[in-house]
């Protein structure tokens, strides 16, 4: 108290001006600490009541905000989408890509794609963003031998690209396809920073820590690490931007290694995207957040390895495999799941629904020629040929962290499908793999079945997943399916523009799949957008990647 009462003596011998600087320190210094406690890692910064903060799970957090390399890590899509802009666009409410940072005109035989670029367009640092800046992006960087991301360098195999001048570029196709429009939805980078940087050392280089793009939002701020393991990023509102301008001016993005921890620390978000049935009880007994239900054009699937000799031979034990799977079954096991019966997204997946059925695989098997032995008191319940081979089969599948949700979720499947496949005579020898053996076993191509999950994005062509050119250790092509009609239906879907011709074909390609069986479809997730109302605005209707929301954000506006 004696303390207290010197300080108020002295005080009252400040005159006016030194009382008031000395009630501005004292009122600053008091908010500091309360920021210190509340908010000890520095989620909230005092006169930024216009930010938005999005909640990522990235145990990876945010590695590189490069549009190039956006297909390793969902956090980095996130950021880029915004930071990023490309010469073409997907429009969710129109669900097609649209024109974006330039105009498109495709020549008659649909072969040429050219580019006109809009006027006065900038790059975050002020710096005119031209036709070089595209030409640099795919010629010079996506197609060199040693640039690191092969799926987008295959995107670009055999295309020729010209600039015309400063505004006009043009890419030639050695033959149609539809598809190629969906790689120009591909960020475009600036030559003016990174035309010394040869295209191996991107991946690692400095740039995708503070990138400089033409997105709607530039990064302000080198991107932040804490020792709990979370990650963000500041981004402000781009004052050069071409689009509708946003009322939001600033987003910050932070990625936790955990749903858990991003749950401990919810108050410190207005969103959190991708939320999976394993929490949204947990959203819905929050009164903060509402939920936004979407899905994305993704399956999980055990694929079946054509050139496994019992596998190949025999249709029979394929059709086995696929008739004892009750999906419905399944599914009621697990949260948020939808089932899928044919891999082309494009087709209504309510017209392709078999119907399971344990005794018509029993039959199948004994049409196969496989048999229960009676002589055989070691292998109980197993099938055998007469040549005496066993129905054993290889079963690889990813190990995810023991007690995250990825992990449950494949306990959960690997163990239905074991004992429903066990229940009619087959021994399946399932190995769980840490991510890179799993990796070096697909691309050996070394396993009888495959469990894993595909995204396809905004390109549906069903070339790198079933033609037989895939079928390598760097393709797609998982079940090692060949077939040669197959191929040719690919081939022509991909030159086909007709809307009624291509579902014709679609619906004949599916068939195809179908009757061969190189895979039992599962079933596709379910996922939710928590939002806490804080801003208005947001749709998921129609979006292929989370991000796809970020397309509407100029309508976003604020309502606390």
């Amino acid at each position: 108290m004696g303390f207290v009462k010197t300080i108020i003596a002295v005080f009252k011998t400040y005159d006016y001006k030194d009382k008031l600087i000395s009630i501005i320190a004292i009122v600053l210094f008091l908010l500091m600490v309360v920021k210190m406690i509340v908010f000890p890692y520095g989620l909230f910064h005092f006169g930024e009541s216009d930010i938005y903060t999005e909640g990522i799970v990235a145990k990876n957090g945010i590695q590189n905000i490069n549009p190039l390399f956006v297909d390793y890590n969902e956090a980095d899509r996130e950021v880029s989408r915004l930071v990023f802009s490309g010469l073409m666009k997907y429009d969710p409410e129109k669900r097609n890509i649209v024109d974006d940072m330039a105009f498109l005109t495709i020549n008659e035989d649909k072969t040429e794609y050219t580019f006109k670029m809009r006027d006065g367009l900038k790059w975050h640092d002020g710096e005119p963003l031209t036709a070089e800046d595209v030409y640099f992006t795919f010629y010079d960087i996506v197609k060199a031998p040693s640039f690191q991301n092969e799926i987008l360098k295959a995107n670009f195999s055999g295309v020729e690209i010209e600039q015309l001048d400063e505004k006009t570029i043009k890419f030639t196709l050695e033959k149609p396809n539809i598809f190629f429009i969906t790689t120009l939805t591909t960020g475009i980078l600036p030559k003016h920073i990174l035309k010394d940087i040869e295209p191996y050392e991107l991946l690692q280089h400095e740039f995708n820590k503070m990138p400089v793009g033409s997105g709607p939002y530039m990064v302000t701020e080198a991107i932040e690490s804490f020792s709990d393991g979370r990650m963000q990023v500041n981004l402000n509102r781009n004052p050069y931007y071409y689009g509708k301008v946003s009322e939001v001016e600033y987003m910050r993005f932070i990625t936790y290694p955990s749903m858990e921890k991003l749950l401990e620390e919810v108050n410190a978000v207005n969103g959190v995207v991708k939320v999976t049935g394993d929490y949204i009880l947990d959203f819905m007994n929050n009164e903060r957040f509402d939920l936004i239900q979407y899905e994305l054009p993704q399956y999980t699937a055990v694929f079946i390895n054509m050139d496994s000799e019992i596998l190949n031979d025999e249709k029979n034990i394929r059709l086995a495999l696929q008739k004892a799977v009750d999906k419905e079954e399944l599914i009621s096991r697990l949260e948020g799941k939808i089932p899928v019966d044919t891999p082309l997204m494009e087709l209504n997946q309510e017209e392709w629904v078999y119907q399971p059925s344990i005794l018509q695989a029993q039959g199948a098997l004994k049409e196969a020629g496989f048999s229960y032995s009676e002589d055989d008191t070691e292998h109980v319940g197993i099938r055998y040929n007469e040549d005496g081979e066993a129905l054993e089969l290889s079963f690889i599948v990813r190990l995810y962290e023991e007690g995250t949700p990825q992990y449950e979720e494949t306990k959960k499947v690997v163990t239905f499908l074991q004992d429903v496949w066990e229940s009619i005579g087959f021994s399946i020898q399932i190995e769980f793999l840490p991510q890179e053996e799993f990796k070096q076993r697909i691309m050996s191509r070394t396993y009888d079945l495959l469990l894993i999950g595909q995204s396809l994005g905004y390109n549906l062509d069903t070339y790198s997943y079933w033609h037989s050119s895939q079928a390598s250790p760097m393709g797609l092509n998982l079940s090692n399916y060949k077939s040669f009609a197959v191929d040719s239906l690919i081939e022509d879907i991909r030159a086909v523009f007709n809307q009624e011709k291509r579902e014709r074909e679609l619906r004949e390609l599916a068939e195809h799949i179908k009757e061969d069986i190189p895979a039992v479809f599962l079933y596709r997730p379910v996922y939710y957008y928590a939002i806490d109302g804080k801003i208005s605005g947001v749709s998921m209707e129609g979006v292929v990647f989370p991000c796809d929301r970020f397309d509407g954000i100029g309508e976003w506006k604020f309502e606390r």
